[in-house]
């Protein structure tokens, strides 16, 4: 793996400074060794970062910011965390996932991957569908190949993804034999549960997010194969892992029928799913308790010590 860049405390880009805080460090690495599959040839785009520094666009070299806790006597539990952004931008956040990292921390995780995934931008890749899930699919893998030196329980890995990356982690967990990465082995795809916080899950009418949905699959948003591949209510099975799933009434922009599409189906297949309904919160409340009704970490926490811990 290359060390694209070395972060600085507060998270500021500086070269040949690895960050350090109390109790972990963080680096950004990118996730293919060589050149990332289905670029194309020529790029003239560069990455780019909005003004308040949480949204990136155009991305060509996908990346994971890696917090790795310190202090770690045994391996533990670690987390592929995927950001959401509707497959128009990769909404990471300004601190690039600290706050996540922190609270699976607290829970018990040694290894946080936050993941910086190419865009179906068919300026930047090829087969454009593809994209997004070939990257999580390596990044997934990386964790496995990296278990030892990073301290990772294989049989404790997990994914979490929000909105647009919930639809990429609820991927993962159910896709795994569709558009397999470049010398991925069929275990390194394997993760032992799922969270998903206002997840897109269906393309089809009436609760698609229409966003996600014509950005993903672009010209070929008419083709009623990809369309029934990617409503992931459709792709359950047995082997769908443990899913906890947390989202909003009141959520204007992915319909929270999503979610209850994907439990009711999740139940039929025998496989445990917790839900947390909020009656107020919207699409993007995150970590911020002000905007919520109630505090749904608190029943993560307790699922998680259930469902990872206790197994």
């Amino acid at each position: 793996m290359i060390i694209t860049r070395l972060l600085f405390l507060l998270f500021v880009t500086l070269g040949g400074v690895r960050a350090h805080c109390e109790n972990y460090a963080v680096d950004e690495i990118e996730i293919w060794p060589d050149s990332a599959p289905l670029n194309k040839p020529v790029i003239t785009l560069d990455e780019t970062l909005d003004e308040e520094q949480k949204r990136f666009r155009q991305i060509s070299v996908p990346s994971i910011f890696l917090f790795r806790k310190s202090d770690v006597r045994k391996p533990g539990p670690a987390l592929l965390y995927i950001p959401g952004g509707g497959y128009a931008n990769v909404s990471i956040g300004r601190d690039r996932g600290k706050e996540w990292a922190n609270l699976f921390f607290s829970m018990g995780f040694t290894t946080v991957a936050v993941l910086k995934y190419r865009l179906p931008d068919t300026r930047i890749v090829e087969h454009q569908h593809k994209v997004p899930l070939l990257d999580a699919q390596q990044a997934l893998a990386t964790l496995h190949r990296n278990a030892s030196s990073w301290q990772i329980d294989r049989e404790k890995i997990g994914v979490m993804g929000a909105s647009a990356g919930g639809h990429l982690a609820a991927s993962l967990s159910n896709l795994s034999g569709e558009i397999l990465a470049p010398g991925i082995l069929p275990e390194e795809l394997a993760h032992s549960f799922s969270i998903l916080r206002v997840p897109v899950i269906t393309f089809t009418d009436p609760y698609r997010h229409e966003g996600s949905y014509h950005r993903l699959l672009g010209d070929r948003a008419s083709d009623k194969d990809l369309m029934h591949l990617f409503s992931l209510e459709h792709q359950v099975t047995s082997r769908t892992p443990p899913t906890f799933l947390v989202y909003a009434t009141d959520d204007t922009s992915v319909p929270y029928q999503n979610s209850l599409l994907y439990a009711s189906q999740i139940e039929k297949h025998g496989v445990p799913v917790t839900t947390v309904q909020l009656e107020r919160g919207g699409h993007t409340f995150g970590l911020d308790r002000k905007v919520v009704d109630k505090d749904w970490t608190l029943d993560l926490r307790k699922w998680v010590q259930q469902t990872v811990h206790d197994n």
